[in-house]
């Protein structure tokens, strides 16, 4: 199995995962321990999928390294459509991690459930049609 196809599939397991953490966090947005899956499912699920961005983008001779470079590529490519949601969610993945504010990561937690939700759907069904 190639590289590129075992990413996807690891990324398909980490999205419901992720879309499971969403419904409940929605249902519940005061669960710290359901605040706590969803940003760590986000994370996953970013990481992932930039890498499944990368590996695509090398199969189409396109070499990339980080996820920014990565995320612009996609765009220029038209692989991806919304470029600074990409670069929001890179962004937000970087500081997710070391972010203690509760009022910003309560903000972090309304984008991952909404905004950056909704791109990883598109993303999900996006890949679907990736080929090697």
């Amino acid at each position: 199995m190639s590289g590129l196809r075992e990413r996807i599939e690891n990324f398909n397991r980490a999205y419901e995962i992720f879309t499971d953490a969403v419904q409940v966090y929605k249902s519940d947005k005061s669960a710290v321990l359901m605040q706590m899956a969803l940003i760590q499912s986000f994370e996953i699920c970013f990481e992932l999928a930039w890498n499944i961005l990368k590996d695509y983008l090398s199969v189409k001779a396109v070499e990339v390294f980080t996820p920014k470079d990565t995320i612009k590529s996609a765009f220029n490519a038209q692989i991806i459509m919304n470029g600074q949601i990409w670069i929001d969610m890179a962004n937000d993945r970087n500081l997710s991690s070391y972010e203690y504010n509760m009022e910003k990561v309560n903000l972090m937690l309304e984008k991952i459930g909404n905004e950056y939700a909704n791109e990883l759907t598109d993303f999900n069904e996006k890949i679907k049609d990736f080929d090697e």
